[in-house]
C-alpha cells in the first residue's frame, strides 16, 4: 500500500556562510483504502526530496549533513489495541536525481509507523567543509 506525501517548506535559515537549516513538515498518510494495522508490523519506508534546496553538483563534495525529525500529530486506523506511531532511523544524503542528470538533490528518508496519518515537523542542517 503506497503512502502519500505532502510537503511544506519554511524558508531556508543561514546560520553562517557555510550552514543552512531547512525545516518544514510532511503530512505521511493514506486515503481511500480498507487498513488493518497489526501492533508488530514493520515501518514503511520514505523519502522525498527537500522543497526549494539548491543542488550540488556532480563532482561537489558532500558537505556534512544532520537529519532530525520529531512526530507532531498521529490519526490512528483502531481505537483499540497498542500500535507504534512515529519515524526512525532518519538519514539525510544528496542523491542523483531520478530524472537524469549530473546533480544530486538533498533526499531525507527513513522509516515511519503511519497508521492512516502522522504529521512530523524536520530539520537537515547542511555544513560545507569551510565551517567544520
Amino acid at each position: 500500500m503506497a503512502v502519500q506525501l505532502e510537503l511544506q517548506s519554511a524558508p531556508a535559515l543561514r546560520l553562517s556562510p557555510e550552514c543552512l537549516v531547512y525545516t518544514g513538515t510532511a503530512r505521511l498518510f493514506r486515503t481511500g483504502v480498507v487498513m488493518i494495522q497489526s501492533s508488530g508490523a514493520p515501518g514503511e519506508q520514505f523519502g522525498f526530496f527537500l522543497p526549494d534546496v539548491p543542488p550540488l553538483t556532480e563532482h561537489a563534495a558532500e558537505p556534512g549533513l544532520w537529519a532530525e525529525v520529531s512526530l507532531m500529530t498521529a490519526i490512528a486506523t483502531s481505537t483499540s489495541g497498542s500500535f507504534p506511531f512515529g519515524v526512525e532511523k532518519v538519514h539525510a544524503a544528496y542523491v542523483p536525481d531520478p530524472r537524469g542528470g549530473g546533480n544530486r538533490w538533498l533526499n531525507l528518508s527513513g522509516t515511519a509507523h503511519i497508521g492512516r496519518e502522522i504529521r512530523i515537523g524536520y530539520r537537515v542542517t547542511v555544513q560545507t567543509a569551510g565551517d567544520r
